[in-house]
This record gives C-alpha cells, structure tokens and sequence, in this order.
C-alpha cells in the first residue's frame, strides 16, 4: 500500500477506503469522484482519507494495485512444463476471475482504466511487468513478444466477454468447459509454427 502507516495499524478503515474507492472509481469514474464522497461511502472520517491516501492520485494508486494472487497466480503457470503451459495460463486466469474477492478488484481495475488516462497508463504498465513478461518467459528470443501478445488477446478477450461484459455463450460455459476450449489455441501460441514474416514479431513488410 502507498498510505502512511503500519498495515496493521491501518487495518479495517483502510481496506473500506480503498473498497469505497474501487466502487466510486469505476462507477462514476474518476474525476466526478471525491475524497470526502468516497468517505462518506466508507463510512470513515474524511481526514483519514487524506491521512492514509494524502490525495486522491494517492488513492487511485492503490486502487490500480491488483490483488496478490494475480502476479503468483501468473509466475506459478509460467513455469509449468511448455507443453502444459497453455492450459495453465487460462487456468490461472479463469481461477482469479472465478473467486469473488480477486475478481471484484481486477473488474475494478479494468473499468476504471477505461475512464482514467492515468489509470489506464498504470494498467499498461502492470500487464507488461506482470503478465506479458512473465509469459514469454523461456519462450525464443525472436518470438517471445509476439507469443506472449496473441497469447494476451485470447485471455483478455475472454476475461472481457465472460467476466466484464458477459455477453455470448462463453460467460455462462463451466470453467473447465472454457479451458478445454481455449487452452489448445493458447498452446498453439506458446509453442506452435508462426508465419515466417512474423516470426521476429515484427509486421510483414
């Protein structure tokens, strides 16, 4: 957390700010969404919103921090063996997003991005460190960005459809029905033949 004070110390007022923060942010969007609202909602003294938070670029910081489990979640898939990695990753990917308390904050993150340059910006960042990264590692050295792109639109595309829009067949198949779908085509990705023009990641031409 970027608030002042021990996490112990700062406790259960804290984690209301940031929830209320979270709502706020992706509701209403940032700029019509104030310290003294998002106090009020956690029902908390507005001056520990600044104490913790200092501004509310403080706070929309804290809010864009994505749950522990996504980064481990990640890293643990990225090292299963390569012929099994694709039905890892959308494991991995569909576990977060199937328990309550990750997926409100990744949903949280997702929409208030939309709304934020700012938030945007922070989520680029974090994809890149903590997904695109992590996937292509141990992937060649000529392709590993490419890869780890396409392989980023199919889990995105699913997570969008199923999770944050909910439209289509694919947000109310099981989950294990979701990975059997869509894992050998991540797989394909991780491991599979690319065309030649594009095997540098680079476009053709």
């Amino acid at each position: 957390m970027t608030g002042r004070g021990p996490r112990g110390e700062r406790g259960e007022q804290a984690d209301k700010i940031v929830a209320a923060a979270r709502r706020s942010f992706a509701t209403r969007g940032y700029a019509a969404t104030s310290l003294r609202s998002v106090a009020q909602e956690a029902g908390v003294d507005p001056g520990l919103v600044n104490y913790y938070f200092r501004t509310k670029t403080g706070l929309l910081e804290e809010v864009m921090q994505p749950p522990e489990a996504f980064g481990a979640a990640v890293a643990a898939a990225a090292e299963q063996p390569l012929e099994r990695r694709g039905h890892a990753f959308v494991q991995a990917a569909l576990s977060l997003w199937e328990d309550p308390v990750p997926a409100e904050i990744l949903r949280s993150i997702i929409l208030t991005a939309a709304q934020e340059p700012a938030a945007l910006r922070r989520l680029r960042q974090l994809f890149s460190e903590l997904v695109l990264a992590v996937v292509s590692h141990s992937l060649p050295d000529t392709e590993r960005n490419l890869r780890a792109s396409l392989i980023a639109t199919q889990i995105v595309g699913m997570v969008m459809n199923r999770y944050i829009w909910q439209v289509g067949v694919i947000a109310t198949l099981p989950a294990d029905a979701v990975t059997d779908l869509l894992a050998p085509t991540i797989q394909h990705y991780l491991t599979g033949p690319l065309p030649p023009a594009l095997s540098d990641g680079r476009s053709p031409g």
